[in-house]
């Protein structure tokens, strides 16, 4: 069964061919700051499976030079709302860091990254 998201102004729409099993937590800075939380919640899949919907162009790209490896990584999100859409680094080439939220179920996390950046007072256990 199809799995559809979309922002918080519904005008990019996010489908998948099936819900991920699972997510990945995301403790990096960049991420807690483009997502407003203690972290972010993404979903790992084929960037090819992905279909993004945006018949206004509202959907904006951020370079984000700000990583851990020095290379620049793209943060999609709506410039009408402001929501994070997903992310593309060259780290991992043909995936997409989708953020998990824009789903109304989300699959439980299956592992976590940049677990170093974990506020101490908010440990989640995996």
């Amino acid at each position: 069964m199809v799995y559809t998201g979309h922002c918080n102004c519904a005008n990019v729409r996010i489908t998948l061919p099936r819900q991920p099993a699972n997510s990945v937590i995301c403790h990096c800075s960049n991420c807690k700051r483009a997502g407003g939380g203690l972290f972010s919640v993404n979903y790992l899949v084929d960037e090819s499976e992905m279909t993004v919907e945006d018949p206004g162009n509202v959907k904006k790209v951020y370079q984000d030079p700000n990583t851990r490896s020095g290379t620049k990584i793209s943060r999609h999100f709506c410039s009408n709302c402001g929501s994070p859409l997903y992310t593309l680094t060259p780290g991992k080439p043909g995936k997409a860091f989708l953020k998990a939220p824009l789903f109304e179920r989300i699959s439980p996390p299956s592992m976590a990254v940049f677990e170093e950046k974990q506020e101490e007072w908010a440990k989640v256990h995996l």
